[in-house]
């Protein structure tokens, strides 16, 4: 009996020593955070950092543990390192005393007497009780006293402690970063250069050098500077925001998701990664996780204008203008002066109306006189994803008339993926389809990225049914734009078939170019059946035409094409306008 309770005794012993280590890994922050206060009171300070780094690295928005380790920076006498951790406190919590008089020591440490005075007296009169921080405030005002002049009678001042100046690189990532809010960015980066040359290895140089040569659209060149932190601070979160901000930037959805869902997973209450991830979400298309995700950042941190403004990105995409003004506003009132904010404000209210009018006269050979085609169209917007419209044809051929009448609706679907459905009716028709039925779609499969557009797959389908025939098309066309997109390509295959089996097949090519913000030509050339009252024609067209915008609810349009079919040619001259209202 005795041995085998020896054995027990044994077995226990090695369980709890194996577990030891696992108990120690599987600390909370909270455990951590109070053994870091324990070795600090005690002057263990290395000891204290370690465990306070640990704590933020499982919860790096943790205001309390960046105050304690603020404090045991200053035990350390890196006034560096306590800088940046009181100011990442304050960024969370901007009333934390406890941060705002570790500062306020940081500063006079430093010898910048005229700032820590303010921020000592502001800690003091905040807790009358509290006997450091009115010995801080009465220490500041004797150097202050101390560095002021001697009478020239007076006896000979004592040798007073050199003036320490302030940081150059905090006072340079200040003026960086106040240049970069206010748009200034070829300035800030300047700026950050400097502060990069004098700490090659500062982080926080780094990751704003990133994000202002993001801005900048020189994205390889911000991604090198994120890895360089990332390489000197494994897991850097700020480092790895600025991945998902350039993966936005950039046009990639879905490795922007995939970097900020890696974020959220180790910091799940980091505003800034909610704000990026309202910002993803908004780009997938996604409006109830976004403003989901705007609004927890908003309630950690009610002065977030990044949030506001996500908020009026929001209701904008939702069709909801006159609340997105009212976020933008708040956000404006929190940043003033902010360009990006000024110019969502100054974006007019959305037109819901569009009315295109348009006209074109066909000069036939061989004596046969003239075609004309009119028409008349009015769309109106039900919601930034849903389009509806109707459409009048009036056509003249050899002496006839129709009359067609269409309609049409659109849907967005997601931002990369639409689709639409039309049908038309031709009342006593002589040489139009009687009705019509068709659909379409059309899917981003590349976004914009550097000096190339996007690049869509499209479809066209449609069924004309003719007193004799019926003729059914699909037309699947690519379309993508370079320079910047500034230029347009398109390629269009077209097959046709009737009733009877016969099919023709042909393709169209064009191409659209911005030869100004506000002028636009068109260029190409067809070798493509033409449906002509139930027939396939073959027909060969080169066409072309201009757009100008005479403002911004207003485009004037003009066309010309020269088409040779078997029998004929024709030459067809085309004007129109589209007014938004």
């Amino acid at each position: 009996m005795r041995h085998g309770r020896r054995l027990s005794l044994a077995a226990c012993l090695i369980l709890a020593v194996a577990a030891a280590p696992q108990a120690a890994l599987a600390q909370t922050v909270d455990e951590l955070y109070a053994s870091a206060v324990k070795a600090r009171q005690a002057q263990h300070f290395d000891e204290a950092a370690d465990l306070l780094k640990r704590a933020l690295a499982l919860k790096p928005d943790n205001a309390d543990a960046l105050v304690q380790l603020g404090f045991v920076e200053l035990g350390r006498n890196d006034l560096a390192a306590a800088r940046d951790a009181f100011s990442k406190a304050l960024s969370i919590a901007p009333t934390y005393r406890d941060a705002s008089f570790g500062m306020a020591e940081v500063e006079f440490r430093s010898g910048n007497l005229d700032t820590a005075l303010p921020l000592a007296e502001q800690a003091a009169q905040a807790d009358p009780g509290n006997a450091d921080a009115a010995a801080l405030v009465d220490n500041i005002r004797k150097a202050k006293q101390a560095s002021k002049p001697k009478p020239a009678a007076a006896a000979p001042a004592a040798v007073k402690k050199p003036h320490r100046r302030p940081d150059p690189v905090a006072v340079q990532l200040e003026e960086g970063r106040r240049l970069r809010q206010a748009g200034k960015l070829p300035q800030a980066e300047a700026v950050y250069r400097r502060a990069l040359k004098l700490s090659p290895k500062n982080t926080d140089v780094l990751v704003e050098l990133g994000l202002v040569v993001g801005s900048s659209q020189r994205f390889d060149e911000a991604g090198q500077f994120f890895d360089r932190a990332l390489a000197i601070k494994p897991g850097l979160l700020d480092a790895r925001l600025g991945k998902v901000r350039l993966a936005i930037w950039q046009g990639d959805t879905p490795r922007a998701r995939a970097l900020i869902d890696e974020a959220l997973a180790s910091a799940p209450d980091n505003v800034e990664a909610l704000d990026l991830d309202g910002r993803v979400a908004l780009l997938e298309g996604d409006h109830k996780r976004a403003g989901q995700s705007f609004q927890r950042a908003l309630a950690l941190e009610p002065k977030n204008a990044e949030a506001l403004v996500g908020i009026g990105d929001v209701r904008r995409a939702e069709g909801d203008d006159e609340a997105a003004r009212q976020a933008y506003t708040q956000a404006l009132a929190i940043e003033p002066g902010s360009a990006d904010i000024e110019q969502r404000l100054a974006v007019p209210p959305p037109r819901k109306w569009r009315l295109d009018i348009g006209s074109e006269v066909s000069d036939l050979t061989n004596g046969l006189g003239d075609w004309t085609d009119s028409s008349a169209g009015l769309a109106y917007r039900l919601s930034p994803r849903t389009t509806i419209s109707g459409h009048t044809r009036l056509a003249t051929r050899f002496g006839h008339t129709d009359v067609q009448l269409e309609g049409r609706i659109d849907q967005a679907f997601t931002p990369a993926f639409s689709a639409y459905a039309l049908a038309a009716v031709t009342p006593d028709a002589d040489f139009l389809a009687r009705y019509s039925v068709g659909a379409g779609a059309s899917w981003q499969v590349a976004a914009p990225a550097k000096a190339f557009g996007p690049l869509s797959l499209n479809i066209d389908a449609r069924y004309d049914n003719f007193a004799d025939t019926g003729v059914t098309s699909i037309q699947p066309w690519v379309q993508g734009y370079i320079l910047d997109g500034r230029l347009g390509l398109s390629a269009r295959w077209v097959h046709a078939e009737d009733d009877t089996g016969t099919r023709a097949d042909g393709y169209v090519l064009r191409a659209d170019l911005a030869a100004t913000p506000r002028f636009n030509v068109f260029a190409g050339y067809a070798d493509a059946p033409e449906i002509d009252d139930g027939a396939l024609i073959p027909t060969r067209t080169v066409f072309g035409g201009i757009s100008f915008d005479v403002s911004d609810p207003l485009t004037l349009r003009a066309s010309i094409a020269h088409e040779e079919r078997p029998t004929f040619d024709r030459n067809i001259f085309g004007l129109g306008l589209t007014a938004r209202f």
